[in-house]
């Protein structure tokens, strides 16, 4: 008797493994989406519980922190203090479960974080408190971007609304000297000052609070400066051509955006709703001409995010929204209005939402 044995021809074979290589590619896609959706949803749930913080700070206090503030100035040779720029994810740290951290900055004698000039090595001894990573700071759609050549600061994904007028950092509103005094905004955070509810006549569910700020990998990345100098937010745009910065942009590692979640510096800790969502970011001019192409001087920093199409932001209610990037914008061509100028945003809804008393009524976004 002649027993046939059965098998897969050649041909068959290979349409099983072209079937199989189809599935897997249909599955692939499905299984980023399903993942970045996790990651989407891990950056909105901090933004939320970064928003009870901020809440739970303004009830004890009646306000929400500064931006940025701290004990000194900006002066480079007061290494004895915090040099005026705390962040406020500092100043809010044990509202969301970081007392440690908090007493030990606070209690530092002297005072000086590893920004100071004696002590700016990559690690310095004696600051690991300033260098913690949190994973509440940090968004994991950002993944590991992280600092070159081993240095570490602690990363953040998130910043401070400064509305839609220029962030800098000098604590001095005339810019003539750096002081103490008190720097306003448009927005909810400035330095050195202070806004609580009752400044927030536009509506807290109106106001955006908080966004998210992507690490740079390199130098093309979202998050990224350009180190030349843009009168208008326009000018700033047409910086960034075909998704990369010119030569010239910055990146040097634990100075870029997003690597020191305690410096309060607008580079590193703020926004302004000028630009919209993953738009270019560049230094500035200021009202009376004076410029700092650095990371103290005046800015268009942009919200960004490693989210398709937009950044998730937190209103001043504690709602977390979605806002595209193709967001209405307005007039891109205007100056940016003084910080203690008053009336709407020439910056569409975008602007609108980061005023806190422009007046504007703002449509759905």
């Amino acid at each position: 008797m002649i027993v046939k044995r059965r098998g897969f021809t050649l041909i068959e074979l290979l349409v099983v493994i072209a079937i199989i290589a189809v599935l897997i590619a249909l599955l692939l896609p499905a299984v980023q989406q399903a993942r970045e959706a996790a990651r989407r949803t891990q950056c909105k749930n901090n933004l939320k519980q970064l928003g009870l913080a901020l809440h739970n700070y303004h009830d004890t206090y009646n306000l929400f922190p500064p931006r940025q503030g701290g004990s000194g100035d900006r002066d480079t040779s007061n290494n004895g203090t915090q040099r005026g720029r705390l962040s406020a994810f500092v100043l809010i740290a044990p509202f969301y479960e970081q007392n440690n951290i908090y007493n030990a900055i606070m209690s530092k004698s002297p005072q000086g974080p590893p920004w100071n000039s004696a002590t700016s090595a990559p690690n310095p001894p004696g600051y690991a408190e300033y260098e913690q990573v949190l994973p509440m700071l940090s968004c994991p759609s950002n993944g590991n971007a992280a600092p070159p050549a081993g240095a570490q600061r602690g990363r953040t994904n998130y910043a401070f609304s400064g509305g839609d007028d220029l962030l800098d950092s000098n604590n001095n509103v005339s810019r003539t000297a750096f002081s103490l005094a008190p720097k306003p905004s448009r927005g909810l955070f400035g330095v050195y000052q202070c806004y609580g509810f009752g400044k927030i006549t536009d509506g807290s569910s109106n106001t955006i609070a908080m966004s998210e700020k992507a690490r740079p990998f390199n130098r093309e990345d979202l998050g990224m400066v350009s180190a030349a100098i843009a009168t208008t937010p326009i000018e700033c745009q047409a910086r960034l051509v075909g998704g990369t910065y010119p030569v010239g942009s910055t990146y040097t590692g634990d100075t870029s955006p997003g690597f020191r979640w305690a410096d309060g510096a607008a580079y590193f800790a703020g926004f302004n709703t000028i630009l919209p969502p993953n738009s270019a970011s560049c230094f500035a001019v200021t009202s009376n001409g004076i410029s700092e192409a650095n990371h103290w001087g005046p800015g268009y920093y942009t919200a960004s995010s490693q989210h398709t199409g937009g950044a998730q932001v937190l209103m001043g209610d504690g709602a977390v929204r979605f806002v595209s990037q193709n967001i209405n914008s307005g007039n891109l061509g205007a100056t940016p209005p003084l910080a203690t100028a008053g009336g709407p945003s020439p910056y569409g809804v975008w602007g609108a939402l980061g005023t806190r008393s422009g007046g504007e009524v703002t449509s759905d976004f």
